[in-house]
């Protein structure tokens, strides 16, 4: 699992705190199993809202990256990023430093979820939905395309406040509000179809999942 953690005793000699020092895979400590009876398998934490500033920053600032735009089922403008810039970003640095403790935190309550080898998806996006937009058909993020066909997890952190705009999840029966620094996680199977909930303000989140070896 990609989690440049601490609580890896191979670390130790690194910048623990720092995902530019730190190779991509990394195993998952063994941990004592925590049973999490009735558990619909999300959750949710959060992470600092200025971290979440940086990236609003970032994601208007940004000038050697062109934006995409998506009409149709999922309306946005995406950013998309790879890891490697968090190299030379420090705003994307800090952000993934927070979600490897945020994926350890996953890993602590759901220790069998780290029994496969997995690791950070090389690509993820920054994704503003302008106002009446969002990913309005359900759906869920793995599939039979080489590009989805591993994924393992699913994670997300909502960028902006939007009550009323957050995400909706089938099967569950969950509704999560876009509020800023929440941070969600949950598997990336059709047991977790979901979407977007649409709203009259614009919203931004960061996503990306963890594949599979």
């Amino acid at each position: 699992m990609v989690l440049p953690s601490s609580r890896n005793p191979r670390n130790h000699d690194r910048d623990v705190g720092s995902t530019r020092s730190m190779p991509l895979h990394l195993e998952i400590t063994k941990r004592s199993v925590i049973v999490v009876k009735g558990s619909n398998f999300i959750w949710e934490t959060e992470i600092s809202t200025d971290v979440c500033d940086d990236l609003l920053k970032y994601y208007d600032e940004c000038t050697y990256l062109k934006k995409r735009e998506y009409t149709g089922i999922k309306h946005s403008e995406d950013l998309h990023l790879h890891l490697m810039l968090a190299q030379t970003e420090e705003c994307l640095d800090k952000y993934l430093r927070e979600l490897a403790r945020v994926l350890d935190e996953y890993m602590e309550i759901y220790r069998m979820a780290g029994e496969m080898q997995c690791n950070f998806a090389s690509l993820f996006n920054i994704q503003r939905y302008p106002p009446g937009g969002g990913y309005k058909g359900w759906h869920f993020e793995r599939g039979n395309h080489r590009e989805n066909r591993d994924r393992h997890l699913v994670w997300m952190t909502y960028l902006t406040n939007n009550a009323e705009g957050g995400t909706e999840f089938q099967y569950q029966d969950v509704y999560i509000p876009s509020v800023k620094g929440k941070t969600v996680i949950w598997p990336a199977d059709w047991t977790h179809t979901h979407r977007g909930r649409v709203c009259d303000t614009e919203k931004t989140i960061i996503t990306g999942w963890v594949d599979l070896e």
